[in-house]
């Protein structure tokens, strides 16, 4: 008896649903615009860009830094660090490769650590051994173009390293760059800053960084960046995806982002103080909301006075106010977030 009820009541609703479509199907309505009448312009500030620092947007994408990870720091402070994306050019019978606290950065002290076996072109594979950086999904080299490396270093004994950009598929050597002085190896027993301009002589669109050597000693490596001179007005923006930005015509941009200032935790949540003077200097931070870890190059002057700028927006700066996907200070604790 119930089941008969509860089949006629759903016949029910079946035709009550039908009889009100045909009754109200043909009805029109009409909404009349009174263009003439009063009327409120819309502001041109209405319409701007929105950045969110998410699938590496910045570094990787709009700022043309080529290196990921150039500090050797994505597992944090403490050693061994996770030097991802790096991978060792040799094997343990030619290199021995770690990370130590020995950096000149005292914001960020990790530093890697090369034990050169091998010596000479007898005993070490063809090109030397090393390490090797992809960037971010493979780097992109032109030809013709020019591109500034530079790093620190320190070692144990002579400084015999090449600097070379390679074709991750057939290794072909796209520019490469000796670091020497006047033909004589370089000695230095305390960090020291490098710099070497490369020039492509072929296209790659899936190249890496690799920095060799063939002799034998105790290299340390820090810092290492890669970036094309021809960047917008050298200011280290990519000049195909500012054009994108700029042909949007924002009248504001939105800086760093929303859920990336936040974090899922406020012990990674973005720290604006920590984006700001020296590249190298600058700590970086794992941004755990989408899951990796950014040297924060492109930061507050970067993104919210130099890039606003050129695009001639006023800049919108997102900053944390305590808050995170899960945790949140009160009001009394929050001014490390927010403090100038």
């Amino acid at each position: 008896m119930q089941t008969t009820m509860s089949l006629s009541i759903k016949i029910f609703l079946i035709y009550l649903t039908c009889f009100t479509v045909c009754c109200f199907a043909k009805q029109t309505s009409t909404l009349i615009v009174d263009a003439k009448g009063s009327r409120r312009k819309i502001p041109d500030t209405f319409l701007g860009a929105f950045f969110e620092e998410i699938n590496h947007a910045g570094a990787g994408g709009l700022w043309a830094e080529l290196v990921r990870n150039r500090g050797f720091e994505a597992g944090g402070l403490n050693v061994p660090s996770n030097i991802y994306p790096w991978s060792i050019i040799g094997d343990d019978s030619t290199i021995l490769v770690s990370t130590d606290r020995t950096s000149c950065f005292e914001r960020n002290k990790v530093a890697l650590r090369m034990d050169v076996l091998c010596n000479g072109p007898k005993s070490c594979p063809p090109g030397g051994v090393g390490i090797s950086n992809p960037g971010y999904w493979g780097m992109n080299i032109e030809k013709a173009q020019k591109y500034k490396v530079v790093f620190y270093v320190k070692a144990r004994g002579a400084i015999d390293l090449d600097v070379s950009f390679v074709g991750s598929e057939n290794g072909e050597k796209l520019a490469s760059n000796k670091i020497r002085a006047s033909g004589h190896h370089i000695h230095v027993s305390k960090w020291k800053r490098m710099e070497a301009i490369l020039e492509a002589k072929a296209t790659n669109h899936n190249a890496s960084l690799q920095i060799t050597t063939s002799t034998r000693g105790v290299v340390w490596l820090d810092q290492v960046s890669a970036m094309p001179l021809d960047t917008y007005k050298g200011h280290g923006f990519r000049k195909d995806l500012f054009q994108m930005v700029a042909d949007l015509k924002p009248k504001f941009f939105r800086f760093p982002g929303g859920c990336y200032v936040e974090g899922d935790y406020l012990r990674n949540a973005l720290r604006w103080k920590d984006t700001v003077g020296p590249w190298e200097e600058r700590p970086g931070h794992f941004g755990d909301i989408w899951d990796y870890w950014t040297d924060d190059g492109f930061g507050f002057f970067e993104g919210l006075q130099q890039l606003a700028e050129d695009l001639g927006a006023l800049p919108v700066w997102v900053v944390n106010n305590g808050i995170s996907h899960h945790d949140e200070v009160s009001t009394s604790a929050v001014a490390p977030f927010v403090q100038v």
